[in-house]
């Protein structure tokens, strides 16, 4: 996180930006499901991937700051025309439906692909990354969106 330049306003790097904002928003989940365990609101707060399917968000794309295929896309080119990659959009999505239907979810989770390295496969709970295990910085994140929308919240 670069909690100085949440906006990435100066040396702005795509990818890192991307990363970052997917930090925020999985350290805020992580902080609600706290406030809700606290509060008593029953409700769950939790986060899934989808591991890797070949979509058009792999493209190269100007505007996003990828004028060509990466290392990395290429890569998952090169798997997925082999076989190695059997995720598709739909197979894709079970981790998120997962997370947000089934009794057995529990809150302050991450679910995944259960495959190798969670690339593909059926979803499962998968380890919380490390750096969505602070509570300090989940309160921050909480604190910022609080400033940067105006909303206080009151539990």
């Amino acid at each position: 996180m670069r909690w100085d330049d949440l906006a990435w306003a100066h040396g702005y790097d795509p990818m890192k930006a991307y990363s970052s904002s997917k930090i925020a928003f999985g350290l805020f989940a992580m902080e609600l499901q706290r406030r809700s365990d606290a509060a008593g609101w029953r409700l769950r707060s939790n986060l899934s991937h989808p591991g890797i399917v070949q979509t058009n968000l792999l493209a190269a794309q100007p505007g996003m700051g990828r004028p060509k295929d990466t290392t990395v896309v290429k890569a998952i080119r090169w798997m997925s025309a082999r076989g190695l990659l059997v995720g598709t959009p739909s197979s894709a999505a079970l981790p998120a439906v997962y997370a947000a239907t089934d009794p057995d979810a529990r809150g302050g989770r991450l679910y995944g692909p259960r495959g190798f390295r969670h690339l593909g496969g059926l979803p499962a709970e998968q380890p919380l990354y490390t750096r969505l295990q602070s509570e300090r910085d989940a309160v921050r994140v909480w604190d910022i969106s609080e400033q940067l929308t105006g909303i206080r919240f009151r539990a």
